[in-house]
């Protein structure tokens, strides 16, 4: 529909059906159609300077569909604002794309008659049943819109009140509940997207307009006078100063404080405000710095807050020498009984505490506060993190991966000598971990190749007897020497396995035995011995030694033997024993194989020794550690 502005006669177009309100590009006047007719309501407020990289004529693609974006509504809260740009299809459908904090949400207002939960029923965490979905409340906000621009379904003048209920799920769908003051609420479901997949087209010159932004205007301290500019116009919702330490509300015309620092704190951030550095792929400005606090106030950590016009917000935080680059999540994990899991992997829960801020410096989008504490509760799968920040209005998740110092320093290019670390962070990899996997194949296949060779050995031994013969002696008479009949070792050397059985009860049988070599005349001494008891008391039965007893001579030259025998036995029962000695050449022994398999045993034993240590000390300072503690290991 093309019409005339009531107020200046300018050309007003309405390109979607379904839109009644529009802002005038010439004169500003805020105009509602009527049917065919136009009324002007008075002029709308200029917008404030934002740095979105959308504006009105920019275009894109959503799953395969193309839009044009013809509309914008600017919406604030007590913690910030984000936009709205209202989309029209190429099909005649239109949309919105929620541009917030570096996250780009496109939805789809559901029509028809919707049946919404209550509003006094909905809390952060609480589930929600939504067009036979399941959604999660996200956060409860009062919005009021700051102005708009180009044409919106509803009148979007300044002032109009809302309270707005975001909600997602683990599909990565989005929701939004909107109950206007004075209106039937409305349900918009869509999805997250990332700004590549947009494939935006006819943007913002970005570079120049945020120089031109922040050149243009300079704001004062209200406590002392010190000057400032935004980085992040437009999602700027509280600046700490430089000088006083003080955290001004930049959302406030007046710029109220909100709160003073109780003593000028002197800490000097190892990536100054402003720095820029490249880190995945993605240039990034440091706009913000806070240092936060256990609730104890022992344990301290640091948190760069990074802007990209493109990306948004992420984080770099630092704690004992450890980094970790943080963004928050869109998609929020599954419970898994006390754990979490997402993306297909499972968090173990690692800590439920709280933290306080203690000192802020720079520009943050929402209105932080020195004393500002949450409830936070940590999840580890190294190298990530996974991390929950709530209070009675919000519930936010963020996901953490660990970084190395030297990335950071070469990222931002800091010239000073990085912190060392200290201890194991919740999520640094082990040094362990990545070669456990190929350690633990690597000994199976050792094991592998050692048992075939085993085999081998067993199946190829001749195992071939060479010598038996049973002998007599009395035990009253031990110094008359046995000797065997000659007997002949073939082949090369070999082991000679000898073994001693006697059939006797409650006695012991021993000797020293020479292998003499018949060619030569050398020997080889070795002693063997048989004993075996047994009995009843009160317990019963009880036996113990053995009637039989082997041992194995290795490496035995071939040639012609005999063996010289001096046996022994218990003198205080005289009498006749006897004995058997039985030998056999090239028999499969089991004792290389075991002492090889303790050998490459060792240093899995060891890696597993070293990488327990390591968990050990990365669950210390978790009161949910499966290692237990200190006092339990010394009880």
């Amino acid at each position: 529909m093309k019409a005339n502005c009531p107020s200046c006669g300018a050309e007003v177009i309405f390109r979607s059906s379904v839109s009644v309100f529009s802002v005038c590009d010439h004169c500003q006047s805020m105009i509602v159609r009527k049917d065919m007719d136009l009324e002007s309501l008075g002029s709308m407020a200029q917008l404030p300077d934002d740095i979105s990289p959308l504006k009105i004529g920019s275009r894109g693609k959503c799953r395969g569909s193309a839009f044009e974006v013809i509309g914008r509504l600017r919406v604030s809260w007590s913690e910030g604002g984000w936009n709205e740009w209202y989309l029209l299809f190429d099909d005649g459908n239109f949309g919105w794309l929620a541009d917030a904090m570096g996250f780009f949400m496109v939805s789809i207002e559901v029509d028809g008659p919707v049946k919404l939960p209550p509003l006094s029923i909905l809390e952060p965490g609480k589930g929600v049943d939504l067009q036979k979905k399941k959604f999660s409340v996200d956060d409860i906000k009062e919005t009021s819109c700051v102005g708009s621009e180009g044409e919106l379904p509803f009148r979007g003048i300044s002032g109009r009140k809302s309270v707005s209920v975001d909600l997602s799920n683990n599909a990565g769908e989005f929701a939004n509940i909107e109950y206007p003051e004075g209106e039937e609420p409305r349900l918009y479901i869509g999805r997250y997207m990332d700004f590549a997949n947009l494939e935006l087209s006819n943007l913002r010159d970005l570079e120049a307009d945020i120089k031109k932004v922040r050149s243009s205007e300079l704001f004062k301290c209200p406590s002392c006078g010190g000057p400032f500019s935004m980085l992040t116009p437009g999602l700027t919702a509280s600046v700490a100063c430089q000088y006083c330490g003080s955290t001004i509300d930049t959302t406030h015309p007046t710029l109220e404080i909100l709160s003073r620092a109780e003593k000028k704190m002197t800490i000097k951030p190892l990536i100054p405000i402003g720095s820029r550095g490249t880190l995945f792929g993605t240039q990034w400005e440091v706009t913000g710095f806070v240092r936060r606090a256990d609730k104890t106030g022992i344990y301290t950590w640091d948190e760069y807050l990074l802007f990209n016009p493109f990306r948004g917000f992420r984080w770099l935080t630092t704690y004992n020498g450890h980094w970790n680059y943080v963004e928050m999540m869109r998609i929020r994990p599954e419970p898994a009984v006390s754990d979490v899991t997402y993306g297909g992997k499972r968090f173990k829960r690692f800590l439920n505490g709280k933290a306080k801020v203690v000192y802020v410096l720079g520009e943050f989008y929402w209105r932080v506060r020195i004393g500002e504490t949450v409830d936070v509760s940590d999840f580890i799968n190294p190298p990530e993190i996974l991390s929950c920040e709530s209070d009675r209005t919000e519930s936010d998740w963020s996901v953490g991966r660990y970084i190395e110092p030297e990335e950071v320093a070469g990222a931002f290019g800091i010239k000073e000598k990085m912190p060392a670390k200290e201890g194991v962070a919740p999520n640094q990899p082990s040094p362990y971990g990545k070669s456990a996997r190929g350690i633990s194949f690597t000994f199976l296949g050792f094991v592998m190749l050692l048992t075939l060779l085993q085999i081998y050995f067993v199946v190829a031994s001749p195992d071939k007897q060479v010598y038996r013969g049973s002998f007599t002696f009395n035990s009253s008479d031990t110094s008359k020497s046995l000797v065997s009949p000659s007997f002949d070792l073939p082949g090369g050397p070999n082991n000679l396995s000898v073994e001693m059985r006697s059939n006797l009860q409650n006695d012991w049988i021993g000797a020293e035995i020479d292998l003499v070599n018949d060619g030569t005349g050398k020997s080889l001494g070795f002693e063997q011995g048989v004993e075996y008891y047994s009995g009843t008391d009160s317990d019963g039965s009880w036996s113990e030694g053995s009637r039989d007893k082997s041992l194995v001579l290795s490496s035995v030259p071939a040639g012609r033997y005999h063996l010289v025998i001096q046996p022994a036995a218990d003198a205080t029962k005289p009498g006749e024993r006897s004995f058997t000695l039985s030998l056999r050449m090239g028999v499969a022994t089991w004792c290389n194989y075991f002492a090889a398999l303790l050998l490459i045993g060792l240093y899995p034993i060891f890696s597993c020794g070293k990488g327990r240590s390591f968990e050990t000390k990365r669950w210390s300072e978790s009161d949910l550690s499966p290692y237990g503690t200190s006092d339990d290991e010394g009880e």
